[in-house]
């Protein structure tokens, strides 16, 4: 799953979690339903506060379906956004022509010697934007709005911007002027026109912003691998894009401020303090929700060559850390998946989380044992493995 936007599951009320898993789900089954599974890779977060974007401008209820069970809510159903839903189909188009974007970005890429040549990346990657810009044009009045050809053109452009200037605006604009159409089409969708002209106006500084934060993240792997960077491309320091970052999240919680919005707590939650926190674990010194962020009287520790430092005393939990967890938890809430994937797996598939308490490596969450058998071997039908995690955002805790 891609995208900027990771709102913590720790910071968000149960119904604004639940909102933003029918926002995300309602994406996943609309890729599903109308472009065929392998389009379900192509979910991404930002679409999905699309989505969100569309319906805190709307003056009508949402339209939800039941949806069947998901291994990524432990086997559950829940209602999600209904696949028709205007939101959703301009989300699933976003969806579906940054995707094809971001291939065929990788495709000029080669051509232009900008990537280390690969004929087999070049070849997948050509195939793989083609597919994606043929489902992205499927619903013709989204692609219409959107002018899906124009900006899968300007996207595709990038390498060639990219293998002539050095000026940063030069290389971020594309991004700028992309997304600036999308936040534009959801005023379109919603029937707010005087929302149009903020939006865009978000719109473009997100596109930046997304694009400043990639080249943050990207930087030392593609110093690596010799692959360009815009920040390198440009002679922009680490500093100052950060300091760029500050400033466009300053811009956009502005202009969000001037929008005319029905009902606004689950978009705020999702844009405005998504973008912070995604600013804030770029920094040097990263912090983390209150769940995970450790006690303010924590001291700090001694000098290193001090020959015998005093022991520190026992941490003790923030405000609002559930009772009855242990503390601190055993892991970084910010860590790669895999670290989240393999601990899960273990204590689900080989009896762990089946006979003692346990932590939930998706969801982050201190789970009691599924059953009470005094003897694990005679429990043939003891627990219900449908209920063995509660991971609807597994992958939205950074």
């Amino acid at each position: 799953m891609f995208g900027l936007l990771t709102p913590c599951r720790h910071t968000l009320p149960d119904d604004l979690l639940t909102q933003w898993q029918a926002h995300l789900c309602g994406l996943c089954l609309s890729l599903r339903d109308g472009h065929g599974h392998p389009s379900r890779l192509t979910t991404n977060t930002d679409a999905a506060m699309v989505s969100i974007l569309v319906a805190a401008q709307r003056n009508t209820t949402l339209s939800t379906t039941r949806a069947g069970r998901c291994p990524l809510r432990g086997m559950k159903s829940a209602e999600v956004v209904a696949v028709g839903d205007p939101g959703l189909r301009l989300a699933t188009g976003v969806s579906l022509t940054l995707a094809a974007g971001k291939a065929a970005d990788v495709v000029e890429e080669q051509r232009s010697g900008l990537a280390p040549p690969s004929r087999v990346r070049r070849v997948v990657a050509g195939g793989v934007s083609a597919a994606l810009r043929r489902r992205a044009v499927d619903d013709g009045d989204v692609a219409r709005l959107l002018d899906v050809d124009s900006m899968l053109a300007r996207l595709s452009g990038q390498a060639e911007v990219e293998s002539r200037s050095t000026d940063l605006d030069d290389l971020l604009r594309a991004s700028s002027e992309s997304a600036a159409r999308v936040f534009a089409a959801t005023a379109d969708i919603a029937g707010a026109p005087e929302n149009r002209e903020h939006l865009e106006a978000i719109g473009a500084d997100f596109g930046r912003l997304a694009h400043l934060i990639d080249a943050i993240d990207d930087l030392p792997q593609d110093r690596e691998q010799g692959e360009f960077n815009p920040l390198d491309a440009s002679g922009t320091a680490v500093g100052e894009a950060r300091a760029e970052c500050r400033l466009l999240v300053r811009a956009i919680v502005r202009r969000y401020a001037t929008l005319e919005l029905v009902d606004d707590r689950l978009l705020r939650a999702v844009l405005v303090d998504g973008l912070r926190h995604a600013v804030r674990l770029r920094m040097p010194r990263r912090s983390s929700c209150a769940v995970h962020r450790p006690s303010a009287t924590e001291p700090s520790l001694p000098e290193p060559l001090l020959p015998e430092p005093p022991s520190l005393p026992e941490q003790e939990p923030p405000p609002g850390y559930p009772e009855g967890w242990p503390f601190p938890p055993p892991f970084s809430p910010d860590r790669p998946f895999h670290e989240r994937l393999l601990p899960f797996v273990g204590n689900s598939c080989c009896g762990p989380a089946c006979c003692t308490d346990h932590w939930n490596h998706c969801s982050d969450t201190w789970k009691p044992a599924l059953c009470d058998c005094g003897d694990c071997c005679d429990c043939d039908d003891c627990c219900d493995c449908g209920d063995c995690c509660d991971c609807g955002d597994c992958c939205s805790c950074n």
